[in-house]
C-alpha cells in the first residue's frame, strides 16, 4: 500500500497587461495550455508556474536579488525562493523575465539558454550569471496560496504572485506548455463555462477575482492591499 502523497512548495505568477486597442480595452492575463501528458492538469489552461528547486534558494541567485515581495511576511522561510520560482518558471514557460532584466544579447542565445534551462542541461544560477540578471522582487505581488486537496496523483502548496508583464512575445515552451491566450478574465471564465477550456480551481478563481479590477495598476495595488488568501 502507497503512502500519503508527498505535498511539494511551488510558485505560480499571474502576468497581467492593458489592453488598448481601439474599441476594445481591459485587463488582459496570460495563461498557457498544459501538455496533453501531463499527470496533472493535462490541457489545462494556467499561469506559468511550477515546483521550487533547490537553485532558486542558491547564494549566486541571493546575490543577484534585492528589494522585496508585497506580503513577503506571509512567505516565512520561502521569502526568496517562491518569487525566484516563479519567475524562473515565466522564463521557462513563457520565454518572459519578471522582475529582472537580461543584458543586451542575441535572441539565438537567450532562446539557447531557455532551451538550456528546459533540458536541465544548464542551471539557473548559471543562466542568470551568463544573461547578467539583477533580480528586483518588489514587482512581484504575493496575493494566495493554494494546495491541492486530497485526491489527485500530485498535490502541491502553491503561491500565487502577480506581476505587470514585460516587453516581449509570449513563447511556450513545448515541453509543459503547448499554446499561448493572452485573455480577458471574463472571456477566459466565459470559455470555461461553455466548456471550451479546462480550468482548475485556482485558475478559475483567481480570474474571478481578476474580473474587479480594470488595469493593471488597479489589479496590483488590490491585489497588495489585501490579504494573502489561502485555500
Amino acid at each position: 500500500m502507497s503512502g500519503p502523497i508527498a505535498v511539494r512548495d511551488a510558485a505560480t505568477t499571474v502576468l497581467l497587461r492593458d489592453k488598448d486597442n481601439g474599441a476594445e480595452r481591459g485587463l488582459e492575463t496570460l495563461l498557457l495550455r498544459r501538455h496533453a501528458n501531463h499527470v496533472f492538469g493535462a490541457n489545462a489552461y494556467v499561469f506559468p508556474g511550477g515546483a521550487i528547486d533547490a537553485a532558486d534558494r542558491d547564494p549566486m541567485v541571493a546575490a543577484r536579488s534585492q528589494s522585496g515581495v508585497a506580503n513577503s511576511a506571509s512567505l516565512g522561510h520561502h521569502e526568496l525562493a517562491a518569487p525566484m520560482a516563479a519567475i524562473r518558471e515565466c522564463f521557462e514557460e513563457a520565454g518572459l523575465l519578471v522582475g529582472c532584466a537580461a543584458t543586451d544579447c542575441e535572441p539565438q542565445q537567450y532562446e539557447a539558454l531557455r532551451a538550456a534551462l528546459n533540458e536541465q542541461s544548464q542551471t539557473w544560477p548559471l543562466v542568470a550569471e551568463a544573461l547578467d540578471l539583477r533580480f528586483s522582487l518588489d514587482a512581484l505581488i504575493y496575493f494566495a496560496h493554494w494546495t491541492t486537496p486530497l485526491g489527485p496523483p500530485k498535490r502541491y502548496a502553491t503561491r500565487f504572485f502577480a506581476a505587470a508583464a514585460p516587453a516581449g512575445d509570449a513563447l511556450c515552451d513545448g515541453y509543459e506548455t503547448t499554446h499561448t491566450w493572452w485573455a480577458r478574465p471574463g472571456a477566459a471564465l466565459d470559455a470555461y463555462a461553455r466548456g471550451d477550456i479546462e480550468l482548475m480551481e485556482p485558475t478559475s478563481a483567481t480570474l474571478a477575482s481578476l474580473c474587479d479590477y480594470t488595469s493593471v495598476a488597479d489589479a496590483l495595488a488590490g491585489l497588495a492591499a489585501t490579504a494573502v488568501r489561502r485555500a
